[in-house]
C-alpha cells in the first residue's frame, strides 16, 4: 500500500513535468517487467550475475544503492531481495531517483559499521566531538571493493 507522502511527492514530480497519467508501481513491478525475474536464491556460481543484474534494474528505475563494501555479493543479494526495497512504490519520472543506503538506518549497528568502513577521519572527529562518550570503532578497510563500480 503506498503511503500518502510517497502519492504526494509522485504526484507534485509528474505535475512538475508536465505529466498527466503518473503509472505506480512497486520497485519490484518495475524490476521485473519486460520478463526479469529475481531469483530467490540464486546458487553461488549463478550469484554474481544475478546481483549485477538486480543492480542495474534497480538503477534502471531509478533506485542507486550505496554502503555495500562491507557485505559479501549473498549478504547484499539477500538484503536487496528480502528488505522494504522492492515493496516501496515508484512512478518512472524523469530526473526522479532514490539512494537505497544500505547503512542508511540510523540504527546503532548502521552507524558502527559506517564509522568502521565509511567515515572519513573528519567525518570521525566531528562524531567524536557530538558524541564524546561514545567509543569509536577501529577504521578498517572494507572486506569488498563494490560502491566505485555501481551505476
Amino acid at each position: 500500500m503506498i503511503d500518502e507522502e510517497e502519492l504526494s511527492d509522485t504526484l507534485f514530480w509528474a505535475e512538475l513535468h508536465g505529466i498527466k497519467d503518473v503509472e505506480i508501481k512497486t520497485v519490484r513491478e518495475w524490476v521485473e517487467r519486460e520478463g526479469y525475474t529475481i531469483d530467490p536464491h540464486p546458487s553461488d556460481g549463478d550469484l554474481p550475475r544475478a546481483l549485477i543484474g538486480l543492480i542495474e534494474r534497480l538503477a534502471d528505475t531509478g533506485v542507486f544503492v550505496r554502503s555495500t563494501d562491507h557485505l559479501s555479493d549473498r549478504e547484499l543479494y539477500g538484503f536487496l531481495v528480502q528488505s522494504d526495497v522492492l515493496r516501496a512504490h515508484r512512478a518512472l519520472l524523469p530526473d526522479s531517483f532514490v539512494t537505497c543506503d544500505v547503512i542508511g538506518g540510523a540504527s546503532e549497528e548502521d552507524n558502527a559499521i559506517y564509522l568502521r568502513y565509511y567515515a572519513s577521519d573528519e567525518d570521525r572527529t566531528e562524531w567524536k566531538r557530538d558524541f564524546p562518550d561514545e567509543e569509536l570503532p577501529a577504521r578498517e578497510k572494507p572486506p569488498y571493493d563494490r560502491d566505485r563500480f555501481l551505476p
